[in-house]
C-alpha cells in the first residue's frame, strides 16, 4: 500500500509516496494556476511510473491520500473569494471596519509601519455595506441577556442575500465562545432557508477573547470557504473516480490533517498548510536523528519558509496576520518572506541599487531560464549564471533550462548598475542570504533562542543549494538536508506523514492559588471535560485509530492581556495539577526574560486551555539511497570571494564524504558545498553538511 502528500507551491506542485517498508517516491510538476488539479494529476502520473504502475492503479493502491492546498491563501491575497455579509451583535457592526485601530500596521515591515503616507487599510474582506445587525445578547457569564428571534433574523440576512448577492454569512455574535447557542440556532435555520450559502459561525472557527480577531477568522473563513469546498470536492470526486477507495485528508495550518469534509467547514485552518507541512516533516526527521533545536528552512521557488522544532515539537503560535488582518487560529509558527528561488531582481531607481524582491516571476512565466518569455532576473536566473544549476541537469533532465536566457535578462540588469554579470548575479544571492538571515535570527532571538545553538534543515527546491550562504550569515554551522532527493518535496512528505490531528481552545478563567480547596478542584474538573470533549470531536471525523491527548494551560500574570506562554499539563491531572502548573510558568517566564522579569505581587492566572487530540500516521521512513555508481565530472562556479572555481559534480549520492568545493545533483535539487566545508553521512544517514569556522563567522 501507498501513502501520498501533494503540496501545490507558487511554481511547483510536489508530490511523495511512501510504501509500507518506508520508501519514498517524489514528483515535481509546474503548478497549474487555471486548474490546479491539472497540476496534481500530472504529478500523481510521474510517481505512478517510478513504480511501473498507471495512476489509477497507484490510488487503488494508496491507504492515504493527504494534500495541502494555497486554494485559500490565493484566495484572500488575490481577492477572488466568496461575497461575505457579517452577522453580529446590534451595536457592533462596525467592529470589523475599525480593525482595534491597527489595521494600517499589522503585519507590515517596519520600514512601510513608519511610511506613513505610504500606507493604507486593506480593502474591506465583507461586501461593503452587507453587515446585518440582529437583536440578541448573551453576557460575559455565558447567560442570555436579550433572547434571539431566529425568524425575524433569517428574514434579515435574506433580504441582504438577495440585495448584496451574497454566497456566504459569517455569524460572529459576541459572547459566542462562552455560550453558542444563538450563534448555533441561527446557523441551523439559515442553512434551512438558503442551503446553498456558505455558513461560518466565530464559535466554531475561533472560539476565543477577542472580539475584532474572532469576527475576522469567521469573516475570512466565510471568505475563502466556498473556493475550497468546490476545490476539495472536485479533487476528491476526481481521484474517487481514478480508483481511490480512502477518503481525502487536507492538511491544516496546526500540522495535521482533517478529512475533507471537516476541513471544507473550518477552511481557515487551510491557509499556509503547506508550509505547515514541512515544519511537521522536519519534526517527524528531527526526533528520529535526535536533534533537539532544529531551524526548518523552506526555500521553494516563491517563498522562504522558516519554523522551529523545540525538543521534537514545533513552535505553536495563536495570532495571524493576512493582508493586515490579525485573526487568532491554533498553527505552527512560520515565517515566510518572498525570498524563494523566482524571486525577481531590479534596478532601484530611488537608490541606484539593486533590490532582490518581494516580487516573483511564479510558474507562469517564472525565471527568464525557463524559456517562457520573463524579461526579469530572478534568483534562480543568478544560479543558472553562476553554474550552481547546470541547465542540462535540472530536474533529472527533465526540464533543461535556457543559460543565455539568464545571461541576457542579467546582463540587462547588470549594465543598469554598471557591474560585470557575474558580480551583480552573485549580488542577488547575497542579498537574497541576507534577507534569509535575517529572518532566521529573528525567529531564534525573539525566542530567547541563539541560532549558533541550533542545527539547520534546508529544504525546497533551493534550499539545498543555497543554504550555505543563509547558514553562514546566521551563524549555524551544521545543516542537515534531509531524505536526500526527497529534500526537495519535504513538505509533501510531512503532508503525507502528518498525524490527525484536532484542535480545541476552551476559555476558561482560573486564578492563583490552584493548589488548594475548590479551586484545585475545579481545575481538575475542567482538564477532564476538555480531555473527554477533545476525544469526542475526533472520533466524529471517523478516522480510526489510538488517540493521544495532550493538553496546554495557556498562562500570564494578571491583567497581562497582550502576552501568555502555554505551560503543558501532565495527565491525568491530580491534585498536584496547579502546583506543577505554577512552577513551570515561572521556571519558562525565568528561562525566556532572565529572573528580574517575574512579577512578585502579581497574581498569576490561566485564561484558557488548548487541547490536541491526535491519531498517529505511523508511516516509517526508510534511509536514502546511497548511489552505487556516482558519476562525477566538473563545471565552472562562480563561488562569492573565489572567483570561477572548476568545481566537482558529483550525480548522485555518493557512499563517502565530500569535500568542497563540489555540487551534489540529485534529481529535484542540488546541494552546494563551499571550499572548506565538507558533506557526510550522520547516524542516520541523513546528509550533514559541516561548514568551517571561518563560514560560521561570515
Amino acid at each position: 500500500m501507498y501513502y501520498i502528500g501533494v503540496d501545490i507551491g507558487g511554481t511547483f506542485t510536489d508530490c511523495v509516496m511512501v510504501d509500507d517498508s518506508g520508501k519514498h517516491y517524489s514528483s515535481k510538476a509546474l503548478s497549474t494556476k487555471h486548474d490546479p488539479v491539472e497540476g496534481v494529476l500530472a504529478g500523481l502520473g510521474l510517481l505512478a511510473a517510478d513504480v511501473n504502475l498507471s495512476v489509477e492503479q497507484l490510488l487503488t493502491q494508496t491507504a492515504r491520500f493527504s494534500h495541502g492546498t494555497t486554494i485559500g491563501t490565493n484566495a484572500v491575497l488575490e481577492r477572488v473569494g466568496a461575497r461575505v455579509g457579517l452577522v453580529t451583535t446590534a451595536g457592533h457592526g462596525d467592529a470589523l471596519a475599525m480593525m482595534r485601530g491597527s489595521g494600517r500596521v499589522a503585519g507590515r515591515s517596519i520600514e512601510e509601519v513608519f511610511s506613513v503616507h505610504g500606507s493604507s487599510l486593506p480593502d474591506p474582506i465583507t461586501v461593503r455595506n452587507a453587515v446585518i445587525e440582529v437583536d440578541e445578547r448573551i453576557d460575559s457569564h455565558g447567560e442570555v441577556v436579550v433572547a434571539l428571534d431566529v425568524d425575524a433574523a433569517v428574514a434579515q440576512i435574506k433580504r441582504a442575500i438577495d440585495e448584496f448577492d451574497l454566497d456566504s454569512i459569517a455569524i460572529a455574535f459576541l459572547w459566542s465562545f462562552v455560550n453558542p447557542a444563538h450563534e448555533q440556532a441561527l446557523a441551523a435555520a439559515v442553512r434551512a432557508a438558503v442551503p446553498e450559502v456558505f455558513v461560518s459561525l466565530s464559535s466554531a472557527v475561533s472560539p476565543r477573547l477577542g472580539e475584532y480577531e474572532r469576527m475576522v477568522a469567521t469573516v475570512m473563513n466565510g471568505y475563502v470557504g466556498p473556493a475550497c469546498s468546490r476545490y476539495l470536492g472536485r479533487l476528491e470526486s476526481r481521484l474517487r473516480d481514478l480508483g481511490l477507495g480512502e477518503s481525502l485528508l487536507v492538511m491544516q495550518s496546526n500540522g495535521g490533517v482533517l478529512p475533507a469534509p471537516a476541513a471544507a467547514a473550518t477552511s481557515l485552518g487551510t491557509i499556509d498548510s503547506g508550509p505547515a507541512g514541512g515544519l511537521t516533516g522536519v519534526a517527524t526527521l528531527a526526533r528520529r536523528h535526535r536533534h533537539d533545536r532544529v531551524v526548518a528552512t523552506d526555500m521553494g521557488g516563491t517563498s522562504f519558509d522558516i519554523g522551529l522544532v523545540i525538543d521534537g515539537t514545533p513552535t505553536m503560535s495563536e495570532e495571524n496576520v493576512i493582508d493586515q488582518y490579525t485573526y487568532r487560529l491554533p498553527h505552527l509558527a512560520v515565517r515566510t518572506i518572498a525570498c524563494g528561488g523566482g524571486t525577481l531582481a531590479r534596478f532601484d531607481e530611488a537608490t541606484g541599487g539593486l533590490r532582490v524582491g518581494p516580487q516573483s516571476a511564479g510558474s507562469e512565466p517564472g525565471p527568464a531560464c525557463y524559456g517562457r518569455g520573463a524579461t526579469e532576473p530572478t534568483v534562480t536566473d543568478a544560479d543558472v549564471v553562476l553554474g550552481f544549476l547546470r541547465p542540462e541537469a535540472f530536474l533529472d533532465g527533465r526540464m533543461p533550462l535556457d543559460r543565455d536566457a539568464s545571461v541576457k535578462v542579467m546582463s540587462d540588469l547588470a549594465s543598469q548598475l554598471g557591474m560585470s554579470v557575474e558580480d551583480t548575479a552573485a549580488g542577488i544571492l547575497e542579498i537574497n542570504n541576507v534577507r534569509a538571515a535575517t529572518v532566521i535570527r529573528q525567529q531564534t532571538l525573539e525566542r530567547g533562542h541563539d541560532p549558533r545553538d541550533f542545527v539547520m534543515y534546508a529544504y525546497g527546491g533551493a534550499g539545498p543549494v543555497h543554504a550555505f550562504g543563509f547558514a553562514a550569515e546566521s551563524g549555524v554551522k551544521e545543516v542537515v538536508i534531509p531524505l536526500g532527493n526527497g529534500a526537495s518535496t519535504l513538505s509533501a512528505f510531512g503532508i503525507a506523514s502528518g498525524d490527525v490531528v484536532y484542535y480545541q481552545e476552551v476559555e476558561k478563567a482560573v486564578s492563583a492559588p490552584f493548589s488548594v480547596g475548590p479551586t484545585a478542584d475545579r481545575l481538575v474538573s475542567i482538564i477532564s471535560d476538555i480531555d473527554e470533549q477533545a476525544r469526542k470531536a475526533i472520533a466524529e471525523a471517523g478516522i480510526s485509530g489510538e488517540v493521544t491527548v495532550t493538553i496546554d494551560a495557556l498562562m500570564r500574570f494578571h491583567e497581562q492581556l497582550m502576552h501568555s506562554l502555554e505551560i503543558p499539563i501532565s495527565l491525568p491531572s491530580g491534585p498536584d495539577t496547579g502546583t506543577e502548573l505554577l512552577d513551570a510558568f515561572h521556571a519558562e517566564y525565568v528561562r525566556r526574560y532572565g529572573s528580574g522579569g517575574t512579577a512578585l505581587f502579581q497574581e498569576v492566572e490561566i485564561f484558557a486551555f488548548r487541547a490536541r487530540a491526535s491519531i498517529s500516521s505511523d508511516i516509517t521512513v526508510a534511509d536514502p539511497p546511497i548511489d552505487d555508481t556516482p558519476t562525477t565530472t566538473t563545471t565552472p562556479v562562480y563561488w562569492p570571494g573565489a572567483g570561477w572555481t572548476d568545481t566537482p559534480v558529483h550525480t548522485g549520492i555518493p557512499r563517502s564524504a565530500i569535500n568542497g568545493p563540489a555540487l551534489v545533483e540529485l534529481a529535484h535539487t542540488t546541494i552546494a558545498v563551499p571550499d572548506g566545508a565538507h558533506l557526510s553521512y550522520g547516524p542516520e544517514h541523513e546528509l550533514r553538511l559541516t561548514l568551517s569556522s571561518s563560514q560560521e563567522l561570515a
